[in-house]
């Protein structure tokens, strides 16, 4: 799931995130407001989030609702994003 951080709060172990799309235009569609959980044992992920913007994110059982356990994160940089945004462009014009 792609998303951008809105806030980490490391007492409680929690960050809240908006969830986002890419529409074929290579505009960032907000999808959602979600809180997940961080690893209490596992400071990684807390590193990678404090350091980036956006992410991919993955959940316990994939399971997007709030209170999931966040398992794996890998932090996004602008330039990574305009690739993602200008491939899904390419293939929506490929498509028409």
């Amino acid at each position: 799931m792609l998303v951008k951080i809105k806030s980490i709060n490391e007492d409680e172990h929690k960050v809240k995130v908006i969830m986002l799309d890419i529409d074929d235009y290579g505009s960032l569609i907000p999808l959602e407001n979600l809180e997940f959980n961080l690893p209490s044992n596992d400071n990684s992920i807390t590193n990678i989030l404090k350091n980036s913007s956006y992410a991919a994110i993955f959940t316990e059982g994939d399971s997007y609702h709030n209170n999931a356990t966040i398992i794996l994160a890998n932090g996004i940089t602008y330039d990574e994003l305009d690739k993602e945004k200008k491939k899904i462009i390419n293939t929506a014009i490929h498509k028409s």
